[in-house]
């Protein structure tokens, strides 16, 4: 019974919270949210996994490890939105919250649904509300961004679930080769264009310019991270898919972390913007990577960079209520923490990568194909990123979000989230075995 009130919650809370958002007056609303937020966090990490609600037919919400770990990101994403709101314009507030919230339900329920098809679709509705939820001041000059947006956006329906009834036909197939190639040659895309990789990336540097900065850090945090989860789950239920799609994973993650890393080190100093989308894509080709490698051990490590991503998103967000040396500071950690620098969050998981490729990992895994230029892409890109955080560290302050007079709150919460990433690269086991948890039954080869 706790198990399925836990589960009920994971979707409920954050409906009930997009309804309050919207009567209460925007201090209200934000320590509302404050309280949701972390209240989702706790009922994330105690729900009780395999705990199904039955719907209609054969349909069930299903508390599966991955949707666990998900809504887990997704709730601690969500926190770091509603710090970075404090002392925003209550017109920013007020908007923007119901937005957020009844995404943020879209894409739990995109998690919990145990059907593939209908959750790609609450997922791509969740991330749609974005785009069709924008304020109505705020339309005109974003108009062209979020079109772009919401049109890529759009391509990934068919693509996925062409793909997804052709797996179904696969055991049925005559030739079952020609079968994968051609469902694989549907989720790369696919893919791609959910996570902004490159060449697919032109939507995210799109909604930087064109987009209130509100809607671009949704879109990097929780967006983004649903995607990811998404990809655990299509991966884990098509077990085969992976087999066919190493080599493509690991050659584009490579691609696609150098390439970003380089373009973030190129980005003009004075955009607040443009640098940190370039970083994300460099940090998404390095989770692709991992997963590429089907190594559990790396597997690993990707989800241990998907929470340090997260942490430093939302270090992103407070940072910007904050002026001086403290903006400066969590900027940069944030940075590298994207870059997997020694002693920040992000170094454990790409650490763990790394020995995948170099082929230090042990046991009885196979070869990664490319795995040596893999191997030097990540290394370089992790220190183009490096690079980058001491280009911008005398780069003008962004002084868009930060309010008059001191923030004593923001300060403060950036400094606990300076020590909690430090803390969490110098002993990561604090979090890796609850991690490790989330991908026993998935298909990675223990090594």
């Amino acid at each position: 019974m706790t198990g399925l009130l836990l589960l009920v919650a994971t979707l409920l809370l954050p409906l009930a919270a997009a309804g309050m958002s919207v009567r209460l007056r925007a201090a209200q609303a934000l320590r509302m949210s404050t309280v949701v937020a972390l209240v989702l966090v706790a009922a994330a990490t105690l729900a009780v996994v395999d705990a199904t609600v039955p719907l209609i037919g054969l349909r069930a919400l299903e508390m599966t490890r991955i949707a666990q770990l998900g809504i887990q990101l997704e709730a601690l994403a969500m926190l770091g939105l509603v710090m970075g709101l404090h002392r925003a314009p209550p017109d920013t507030v007020t908007r923007w919250l119901p937005v957020a919230w009844t995404s943020m339900a879209g894409l739990s329920a995109a998690l919990l649904i145990n059907s593939l098809p209908i959750g790609l679709i609450a997922f791509v509705a969740a991330a749609l509300l974005w785009a069709f939820g924008l304020p109505e001041g705020e339309r005109g000059a974003a108009m062209g961004a979020v079109l772009r947006y919401a049109a890529l956006l759009a391509l990934v329906i068919p693509l996925l679930l062409s793909a997804y009834r052709l797996a179904e036909l696969r055991p049925s197939a005559v030739d079952k080769g020609d079968l994968e190639h051609l469902v694989l040659a549907l989720v790369v895309p696919a893919f791609a264009l959910l996570l902004g990789l490159i060449p697919m990336h032109a939507w995210v540097l799109t909604l930087a310019s064109g987009a209130p900065r509100t809607m671009l850090f949704g879109v990097l945090t929780l967006v983004q991270t649903a995607g990811f989860a998404l990809l655990l789950r299509t991966l884990e239920d098509l077990k085969w898919l992976t087999a066919t799609a190493t080599a493509p994973l690991v050659f584009g993650g490579a691609v696609s972390a150098c390439l970003g890393a380089w373009l973030a080190l190129s980005a003009r100093i004075e955009d607040p913007d443009d640098w940190l989308v370039y970083a994300i894509v460099a940090n998404s080709g390095m989770l692709i990577v991992g997963l590429g490698t089907q190594s559990r051990a790396a597997a690993l490590g990707v989800v241990l960079m998907l929470f340090a991503r997260v942490l430093a998103l939302v270090l992103l967000g407070v940072g910007r209520r904050v002026t001086g040396l403290r903006q400066r500071a969590a900027s940069a950690v944030a940075l590298l923490t994207l870059a997997g620098t020694p002693g920040l969050a992000g170094f454990p998981g790409l650490w763990r990568i790394l020995q995948k490729l170099a082929g230090e990992a042990g046991g009885t895994a196979v070869q990664v194909p490319f795995g040596t230029p893999a191997h030097l892409a990540l290394l370089s890109a992790s220190a183009l990123l490096f690079a980058t955080a001491v280009r911008r560290w005398d780069a003008p302050l962004d002084t868009a979000g930060v309010p008059e007079g001191r923030d004593v709150g923001g300060e403060r919460a950036v400094i606990v989230l300076i020590v909690l990433i430090v803390a969490l690269g110098i002993a990561p086991q604090f979090v890796s075995g609850a991690f490790g948890r989330a991908l026993a039954d998935m298909f990675f080869q223990a090594d």
